[in-house]
């Protein structure tokens, strides 16, 4: 599989670069380090703020969002827009990133913008103000915070999109986008099918509606829809995936042995990303409940 070159925060998992001078532990950080380039990036230690320091937060003075060392009162708005601006009009190939979560710089959504200084309430959210200019520039690519990437949905569905990022990448770098597509046609039709249909090769337009495709995953209902037009709507596995007496890769997996298509089970939708970056079925198999 081609290998995503992934954008992160510096401070998970990699370096101590923390207003507290410490890291933030990420299992999936951790899990991708074998099969990730990572380019790491702290844009408060960027601009000059030591470790350990006091911490920044977003502001609203005068009707505009400023970035202020509270317990200082030094306001970095100026020299964090002057590095974002040089770094994001440097920067250059990319499949996705990973920024820490709540960060007035590197937050996707949900970090406190406050009304004043050190005790004032937060009084509304927003994204983080390196995360935002970077998400202009890549508009429709793979972006998670590190919380969010606990869940197992989530995760599923970022790292499909990496891959296949990933995948587009080195396939157009090649020459290869012909075989790109029929590889990864049932992972298209899988996300969106009517926007599937609409994909050519030769269009202009045609990685701008992959990004379409692959926004959101399909909701439960659209796999059951799915699943049924390739292994019929009578099989037991998929009578359970409705009933929740199943999961989606137990429903996948079982597919694979009912399909006798090879052509079919060489898809890319069968194995999106690296069988080790799947996360364990049952974490505490090897405990002992009965243990006296």
């Amino acid at each position: 599989m081609s290998k995503p070159i992934i954008l992160i925060s510096a401070c998970l998992e990699f370096e101590q670069t923390r207003y507290n001078g410490q890291s933030v532990p990420s299992q999936i950080v951790r899990d991708l380090i074998p099969y990730v380039d990572f380019i790491k990036v702290c844009p408060e230690f960027s601009i000059g703020l030591g470790v350990p320091r006091s911490p920044i937060r977003i502001v609203m003075q005068n009707g505009e969002q400023r970035l202020i060392q509270h317990e200082t009162n030094r306001d970095v708005t100026e020299d964090m827009i002057r590095f974002t601006n040089k770094f994001v009009a440097e920067f250059g190939t990319v499949d996705g990133f990973i920024f820490k979560s709540k960060s007035p710089t590197m937050g996707v959504t949900n970090v406190k913008v406050y009304s004043g200084m050190k005790g004032s309430p937060a009084i509304d959210r927003c994204g983080g103000f390196f995360a935002s200019k970077i998400i202009q520039k890549y508009p429709g690519y793979p972006v998670e915070e590190d919380d969010r990437l606990r869940n197992k949905k989530i995760r599923e569905h970022f790292l499909t999109q990496i891959y296949l990022f990933a995948d587009y990448r080195e396939s157009f770098n090649n020459n290869g986008i012909e075989n790109f597509h029929k590889r990864n046609k049932l992972l298209f039709d899988f996300y969106n099918e009517e926007l599937a249909k609409k994909l050519e090769i030769n269009d202009n337009n045609y990685f701008d509606l992959i990004k379409l495709i692959m926004n959101h995953p399909p909701t439960s209902e659209k796999i059951v829809q799915f699943f049924t037009k390739l292994i019929g709507k009578d099989e037991d596995i998929l009578l359970k995936y409705e009933d929740n007496k199943a999961g989606y890769e137990t429903l996948k997996e079982v597919s694979k042995i009912l399909i006798k298509d090879k052509d079919i089970l060489n898809q890319t939708f069968f194995q999106p990303y690296p069988i080790s970056l799947l996360l364990k079925a049952e974490d505490d198999r090897q405990k002992n409940y009965w243990k006296n």
